[in-house]
């Protein structure tokens, strides 16, 4: 229990998965939270079976303000410290802006950007207290750089990329560092299911980047590592683009 504790959310599947076995790894015990209580149950003994470490989980809606809240105090009342926050849950949305509604709006918004917030604003309070921290925000190479059809999903990672900034200028007093990491195309799952879907094809995203490849979830767990292990208070605010070129070549 003296192991430090990070909270990783949407860790089931994606780079969610591999950065929680990251830490893992590194030795950190895990809070992780997604919608599918099976998935989490699995990936939870995974962890603790294969790295000697506490992994607790909870199934929650992170569109839901008060489940954040709940799931977050909870972790802290069972580890009684929070020392490093993952935002990572999120959702994609392929259709263009004519197409779009309002439910549509919200439901990106509030799982990409508005659970962000939350999980900064609730985590971050036990941070405070201790006068320590690292938050590490998972947004995208959309952020800047906007592709036909995500228009929801770049203004979420936008804001993203927006919070981290403000975070680190907020909290910085208190010792807290809050930089993203900006991935461009990642070969995951959900890329997987949109390629079968034919929304998106896998030659045109590997002519995006200078390498002609995607990327894969390591180069995204790897970095979040560097940033947890070398932790340095003079490098906080920062957007750190993992995209192969992509975000130079446009």
């Amino acid at each position: 229990m003296n192991r430090k504790i990070a909270i990783v959310t949407g860790a089931t599947k994606g780079i969610g998965f591999a950065c929680a076995e990251a830490l893992a790894q590194s030795g950190y015990n895990l809070a992780i939270c997604s919608r599918n209580l099976n998935d989490l149950r699995k990936i939870s003994f995974y962890f603790e079976s294969k790295y000697s470490i506490i992994c607790f989980y909870k199934k929650i809606d992170v569109s839901k303000n008060i489940k954040i809240k709940f799931f977050v105090n909870a972790v802290y009342k069972k580890f009684k410290k929070i020392d490093v926050l993952v935002n990572n849950a999120g959702i994609q949305l392929n259709k263009k802006i004519e197409l779009l509604n309002v439910s549509n709006y919200k439901k990106v918004i509030d799982n990409n950007l508005t659970s962000y917030f939350f999980f900064t604003k609730y985590s971050g309070a036990h941070m405070i207290r201790r006068k320590e921290g690292i938050i590490i925000n998972v947004s995208s190479v959309l952020s800047k750089f906007p592709l036909v059809g995500r228009v929801l999903y770049s203004i979420s990672k936008a804001g993203v990329d927006a919070l981290t900034r403000s975070t680190a200028v907020e909290w910085s007093k208190y010792n807290i560092t809050c930089n993203s990491i900006n991935p461009g195309h990642i070969l995951t799952d959900m890329i997987l299911k949109d390629i079968k879907k034919g929304l998106i094809n896998i030659s045109e995203m590997k002519k995006r980047s200078i390498s002609g490849t995607l990327g894969s979830v390591d180069d995204v767990s790897n970095f979040l590592i560097y940033l947890v292990k070398n932790n340095s208070k003079f490098q906080t605010g920062q957007s750190f683009f993992i995209d192969g070129g992509f975000s130079i070549k446009k």
